[in-house]
């Protein structure tokens, strides 16, 4: 794990000293462009006594060693103490409680289940990352799944969380310091996927999984400028692709980066789920 926080410590000195243009994140980040300061083991003890539980091993280095809230995907790390963004209760004080949900192909079916069987399907989740509006990136705490993260739309309780890839903490905050380099625009963080465009392209018009090929639409939005074949590419997944996640992306990518794109943007608002997305874009900007 030492050489895990060596990295991650290295990386982000240098992201913190890259010329302007920033990516997006490091300018709504809580903190600015810096971490806040580690907080001592006596601090982590008494949090943990106060709720009933041993926050993961990765998570708990992460802030001993490296820091506490600040610059991170989105609007940045909450502090440790502010897991419940913005007075929003994704537990209810109930971190102890086991988070059933497993990162397996059968989530939604599990969610479903889940949701049916009590009140509260967070229990045992805590906040590190607020996305905007209600949704939340949190760490599983109790449970199977403890230590891996997950994107929660607290708006839409019905709709399945999303786990992320990475096993840990420290993995996963890596990861999207390894994003930052690509491109003057980084896409606000989820499940970006590292690659080249090209390599991304043959992602998305494989007959992958739903899950990469959204990643593969979103993660272009960090492209700069758009070839010609990724353009082609998303205005085929935007017509076509099965999966509504990935035809969502696939529009707000060329939403952001095609200034050509009107008329084919214009005949996806047929798509019920890309005007769905157009009409919560207008509403909060």
């Amino acid at each position: 794990m030492d050489d895990i926080v060596a990295r991650i410590r290295s990386k982000l000195a240098a992201a913190c000293t890259e010329p302007v243009p920033r990516p997006r994140t490091f300018v709504r980040a809580h903190g600015g462009q810096r971490l806040g300061a580690p907080i001592s083991e006596e601090r982590v003890v008494a949090y943990e006594a106060t709720h009933g539980v041993r926050l993961p091993r990765s998570y708990r280095t992460f802030l001993r060693e490296i820091g506490n809230g600040g610059i991170g995907p989105d609007y940045g790390l909450l502090p440790l103490t502010r897991w419940s963004a913005h007075d929003i209760p994704t537990a209810s004080q109930q971190l102890w409680r086991d988070f059933t949900l497993e990162p397996t192909d059968a989530v939604a079916a599990d969610w479903a289940r889940l949701r049916n069987m009590q009140d509260n399907s967070y229990a045992g989740t805590h906040a590190v990352v607020h996305r905007g509006c209600l949704e939340m990136t949190l760490l599983v705490i109790s449970g199977p799944a403890r230590g891996r993260l997950l994107d929660a739309n607290l708006g839409d309780l019905a709709a399945p969380p999303v786990f992320h890839p990475q096993p840990d903490f420290l993995t996963w905050y890596e990861h999207w310091l390894d994003t930052l380099p690509e491109g003057e625009l980084v896409p606000d963080f989820r499940d970006q996927r590292r690659g080249s465009s090209e390599e991304l392209i043959d992602i998305l018009t494989a007959a992958g999984s739903p899950g990469e090929r959204r990643a593969a639409a979103y993660t272009l939005g960090g492209r700069q400028p758009l070839t010609d074949r990724a353009r082609d590419a998303l205005v085929q997944a935007l017509a076509d692709d099965p999966d509504r996640g990935v035809r969502m992306d696939a529009a707000r990518t060329l939403a952001e980066l095609d200034s050509d794109a009107a008329q084919v943007l214009a005949s996806a608002l047929k798509d019920p789920d890309v005007f769905a997305m157009a009409a919560y874009r207008r509403k909060i900007a």
